[in-house]
């Protein structure tokens, strides 16, 4: 009897390997690509050849979010994910919070203008913007000084040795006269 279990257990082995080996033959199933991959593969190197969807936003960004968010904010890109495109715009300090309370109506905004369900959430990264990269400048610019505050500004700047020192306060020094007159 003893010697009937270690034949039956290669017998066994023997159909289980025989079953293996049918078995790894045959390819594993695999869904068909999902369709907006396909498109991507397309409309990337159109995109990139035409132009794409957000140089486009960009251009439109004070038609679709309004003068006021337009001069403190910019589009920045699309971010992809599960539940949606999301619109990642950047925004100074504490319009960051004001585009943030906002995020409902801009979505409703970009997607009239980019198509239904476009995106479907905002992300607002707090970013430093300089003026040249908003649409519409934030800061008044500072008058030009008059020769008598030009050399007074130079007079008291005589002795400063650092020339980055220098600059730095001569920059500021324009800046404070310039708006001195009322400007602001």
């Amino acid at each position: 009897m003893q010697q009937d279990k270690p034949d039956k257990s290669r017998k066994e082995a023997a159909i289980v390997n025989r079953w293996l080996a049918e078995q790894r033959a045959q390819p594993q199933y695999r869904a068909a690509p999902k369709a907006d991959r396909a498109i991507a593969k397309i409309m990337r190197p159109l995109s990139a050849k035409f132009g794409a969807g957000r140089s486009g936003l960009t251009e439109h960004w004070a038609d679709i979010v309004g003068q006021r968010f337009a001069k403190i904010s910019r589009p920045e890109r699309f971010l992809g994910g599960r539940e949606g495109r999301t619109l990642l715009i950047s925004a100074p300090g504490p319009a960051a919070a004001l585009i943030s309370a906002a995020g409902q109506t801009i979505i409703d905004r970009v997607n009239s203008y980019l198509g239904p369900n476009y995106i479907h959430h905002i992300k607002v990264k707090q970013s430093r913007i300089k003026d040249s990269q908003l649409t519409g400048s934030t800061q008044k610019r500072a008058k030009d000084l008059t020769p008598g505050q030009k050399d007074k500004l130079e007079s008291s700047l005589e002795n400063i040795k650092d020339p980055k020192l220098k600059q730095a306060l001569e920059k500021l020094g324009r800046h404070a006269l310039g708006r001195k007159d009322g400007s602001e």
